[in-house]
């Protein structure tokens, strides 16, 4: 039977082509959302998360008590004060050798590769030759050759760093975000020969090795003595760091002069310098930006040092996962992701998104606290939400047909930027709303009702729709939703349902629109014989209640809290003032300061609004080079 005759299809073979077109609609999403995130890894967009997530779990596990096997010496404040200014005496760090007689190592985090007096020299020379277990801390430079820059070592002056001194160098990289995370552990290139650094050659030495034990064994892993650390290819590792500042048993360099030698039996000291003013301080994964409140400082140089020999004691050394393996788990977490949130219902898919992120998680971070292992986490919960937004999306469009029937059918009842809305947030259709900030407009006619007196309601309601129909389209003009009509009088709203930043100013335009056409409509009416009319607006802007309100047979669209309530009091209060706008200080206050606007705000004072125990400040709203009218003796007399 041949498959490919299309008159004697197999039937498996058909139900597998079935599964195959399904699974490929399924997954080829999910797949092109993957190579997009996979490029984004190869471009380092996701480096800074993925290391911020590293520093996270050392401040989530909480700092861990290192032991008193390792002591800082510190070069503080309060020894300076004693002993003076840095530049001390060699003979000052002699004396403190010969206390620090019984420690197992002493590890000095300070340069002597300057010479200052024969005797000062000699006499620090005879005090590390008489300790014997001294390390000697150098440093790595780049210095001009020619029109070449080349890298030197600056090691201790020979006269006392014999060839029997362990010596270190102490330059500690930092990854782009400036936090230090790896050791450069060994240096092959530039003598020649392995130079520790200053960390490891403490640890060797306490261990009784020497450098020259270093050898690299595999890509990969680097042997010292009888322990394997793992580094990458730039012979970096990871050291555990057991806490912030001052986690590390530390003692004042002027009160280790003055100990019991006792006290150093069998430890490894590090004397390095911890004041402020030598500006040797590093973030580590414990630092954080809040570092007052936190007490989570950058620490001092000699104290990443002490995290370097803890780690070598302990063998606590984190390694990060190739590149391989990430990608590996990258793929496995948008294939899993597809395969459980597509064709599922919202909250099946969200569930199951969420679950996804749990699990993705909770093994980085075993995997980091019980293998210390560091996996990529930012890229893969990255693409388990995409994936999740894309599925989203997808059941979006299959249902984009039925939205516009329902929207069809609630143009009839509301405007088309309320139906649209409602289109996005189908959730408002029921009672309750939203907090949303606006601006509220409060509009009437003053003595319309003297004025309907003895009028046929012909002349009154054919006046009354020219004049709301003229505000009407200043309003739809400007961006806001006529609420209500009022008798005489509207309400309407600049930010909902459609939010707009600049609500305030689309207010107040639309105020001094209104008396434009208001004076226009007079205009033509005196023309015609007819009296004029004055139309007071009131604005105020606030946080307010927006959505649906009444029974579910029955709703209306708008907009309820207290600063509708002050809006539609100051509309009331452009008769005390004599004014035909007032402003609320809470809508002044809102509007950002412009210079490009053609108008400009008046303060009037601070009012006594009925229903609020706090006056008030109002303004109005003139044109530039506008003088406002001032109000009359009657009506001064009757705000008093």
């Amino acid at each position: 039977m041949d498959p490919h005759n299309g008159s004697q299809k197999n039937p498996f073979w058909l139900m597998g082509r079935a599964i195959a077109r399904s699974l490929s609609g399924r997954l080829l999403l999910p797949l092109l959302l993957f190579l997009l995130v996979e490029a984004g890894v190869l471009a380092g967009l996701f480096e800074r998360a993925e290391m911020s997530l590293y520093d996270a779990w050392f401040r989530l596990k909480g700092a861990r008590d290192p032991g008193d096997e390792v002591i800082i010496v510190a070069i503080d404040d309060r020894s300076i004060q004693e002993l003076g200014p840095l530049a001390w005496p060699r003979s000052v760090h002699a004396r403190l050798l010969d206390k620090l007689r019984q420690a197992r190592v002493v590890g000095f985090d300070l340069m002597f590769d300057m010479p200052t007096t024969p005797h000062e020299d000699a006499t620090l020379a005879e005090a590390v030759a008489r300790h014997g277990r001294v390390v000697l801390a150098g440093h790595f430079a780049f210095e001009k050759e020619g029109r070449e820059t080349v890298q030197v070592f600056r090691g201790p002056l020979p006269e006392i760093a014999d060839g029997t001194v362990e010596v270190g160098f102490t330059n500690v990289p930092t990854d782009e975000d400036r936090v230090v995370r790896r050791i450069t552990l060994v240096d092959v290139n530039t003598l020649g020969v392995p130079v520790p650094c200053f960390g490891l050659a403490v640890g060797l030495v306490a261990a009784g090795e020497k450098s020259e034990s270093l050898v690299l064994a595999s890509p990969g892993c680097l042997q010292a003595g009888q322990r394997n650390i793992p580094v990458d290819r730039l012979y970096r590792s990871m050291p555990c760091f057991y806490g912030p500042q001052g986690t590390f048993k530390t003692m004042s360099f002027i009160d280790a002069l003055n100990a019991d030698p006792s006290v150093f039996r069998n430890k490894i000291v590090l004397v390095g310098a911890t004041s402020p003013d030598v500006h040797d301080f590093f973030p580590t994964p414990f630092t954080t930006s809040n570092l007052v409140l936190s007490g989570s400082l950058p620490v001092p140089g000699v104290e990443i040092h002490a995290s370097v020999v803890q780690s070598f004691l302990d063998g606590h050394w984190y390694r990060r996962l190739t590149p391989v393996v990430n990608l590996i788990l990258l793929f496995l977490a948008g294939l899993v992701t597809a395969l459980v949130v597509s064709n599922r219902g919202p909250w099946t898919s969200l569930a199951g998104m969420l679950a996804l992120i749990t699990a993705f998680t909770g093994v980085a971070a075993g995997a980091w606290w019980y293998g210390r292992l560091w996996l990529n986490l930012a890229a893969p919960l990255v693409l388990i939400f995409l994936t999740y937004a894309g599925s989203a999306a997808a059941g979006f469009v299959q249902a984009e047909m039925a939205r516009r029937r329902i929207r069809a059918m609630f143009a009839r009842y509301v405007s088309p930027a309320v139906a649209a809305e409602l289109m996005k947030n189908p959730e408002m259709v029921e009672l309750g709303g939203r907090r949303q900030e606006v601006s509220v407009m409060f509009c009437d006619i003053r003595g319309f009702t003297a004025y309907s007196e003895n009028k046929p309601p012909e002349e009154v309601v054919s006046r009354l729709n020219n004049y709301l129909t003229a505000m009407t389209e200043v309003i739809f003009r400007h961006g806001g939703t006529l609420d209500k009509y009022l008798g005489d009088g509207l309400m309407a709203v600049f930010g909902a349902p459609l939010p707009y930043p600049d609500h305030v100013r689309r207010a107040i335009d639309a105020a001094l629109e209104i008396q434009e056409r208001v004076a226009e409509l007079n205009h033509s009416w005196e023309m015609k014989g007819q009296p004029p009319m004055k139309v007071g607006v009131g604005i105020n802007s606030g946080t307010v209640l927006v959505g649906n309100v009444g029974s579910p047979e029955r709703m209306d669209y708008t907009v309820i809290g207290e600063n509708v309530n002050l809006a539609s009091r100051l509309e009331g209060l452009t008769k005390t003032y004599g004014v035909s706008i007032v402003i609320s200080e809470r809508s002044a206050h809102m509007l950002p300061e412009e210079s490009s606007r053609p108008w400009r705000l008046v303060e009037l004072g601070r009012a006594e609004v009925r229903g609020f125990t706090v006056p008030i400040g109002v303004y109005t709203a003139v044109w530039e080079g506008a003088v406002p009218p001032a109000p009359s003796k009657e009506e001064q007399a009757q705000y008093q």
